[in-house]
């Protein structure tokens, strides 16, 4: 599946006393199997971005076309299809499967279980696309499995788990749909550590089976360790789209979007500038080879 966003811009309550722009002619493309981070400062666009790839919002200008393989009604094959939507056009044909491939979890996803178990919960979108109950059951109790929670919490309350557990529920909820993109908002927020590890590796184990995961989030260095790409937006506009290194490497213009840069890069600005020639590092697990590495070349 693809994903090309054309020169958007979305108004809020346009030619009213309360009209404000949150996106302003913004362009990206999304393809399959990336990791892509998104960043940016409160109010900076990134949430309403996101609310744009599954059709929840509509450009107020510009366009959006997916790109997905779809089943003919009549043939019963499978075709690739390109579905437009833009200002003039005003309508979506195909919103229900572009939204099945396309999964959001909001912040504190958690808040939207709401069934008597968790079974129910993780099938109810399932069922809601036509799926029988016993196959959306099955569907519920693999999706589970990949969010790391045995077959026995199925019938348990979501309510009785720890705010980590009910996290990797909701994932569950949305991975029963099967999608092809997984878009999360803030995913690890208000987790202990482990909480957040434990989110992060399903993030980028699902990511290395083939799914495309959009990652909104405040944590830099964690974006930096798992990300493909990086996208950074401003005041509504998406200012830099590169490489994790490209952006988060910046220092200034992380400070000037009021950003923390990585703890890890500030402490590798720090060696190098002790004459440490440091290359380019992600994580500290590469940090602590690099540094066996110069201590090898210079004896020690």
């Amino acid at each position: 599946m693809q994903i090309k966003v054309k020169n958007i811009t979305h108004t809020f309550s346009p030619k009213s006393p309360w009209e404000f722009t949150a996106l302003k002619d913004v362009s990206a493309e999304f393809k399959d199997g990336e990791y892509v981070g998104i960043i940016g400062s409160t109010g900076s666009g990134k949430t309403t971005f996101i609310e744009h790839l599954n059709g929840l919002l509509r450009p107020t200008i510009g366009e959006i076309e997916w790109i997905f393989f779809d089943t003919n009604p009549k043939t019963k094959e499978k075709e690739l299809v390109s579905e437009v939507y833009n200002s003039k056009k005003n309508k979506i044909k195909k919103v229900r499967p572009i939204r099945k491939r396309i999964g959001i979890a909001f912040q504190f996803a958690e808040y939207q279980l709401f069934k008597a178990t968790i079974k129910e919960d993780i099938a109810f979108g399932p069922i809601a696309y036509g799926m029988s109950k016993e196959e959306a059951y099955k569907k519920a109790e693999e999706a589970l499995e990949l969010v790391g929670l045995k077959s026995e919490y199925l019938e348990r309350s979501p309510f009785e788990l720890s705010g980590g557990q009910k996290r990797r529920v909701a994932l569950a909820g949305l991975l029963a749909m099967d999608p092809d993109f997984l878009i999360v908002d803030e995913p690890t927020s208000g987790l202990d550590p482990q909480g957040v590890v434990e989110i992060l590796d399903i993030l980028t184990d699902l990511n290395k089976k083939g799914k495309t995961i959009i990652n909104v989030s405040h944590d830099l260095d964690k974006i930096l360790e798992r990300s493909h790409r990086v996208l950074l937006f401003k005041k509504g506009e998406l200012i830099l789209d590169g490489s994790p290194y490209q952006v988060l490497n910046d220092v200034k213009l992380l400070k000037d979007n009021n950003l923390q840069p990585p703890k890890i890069l500030e402490f590798v600005h720090e060696l190098r500038e002790r004459g440490l020639p440091i290359g380019e590092i992600h994580s500290m697990e590469e940090l602590v080879d690099e540094i066996n590495r110069i201590r090898k070349e210079r004896g020690k």
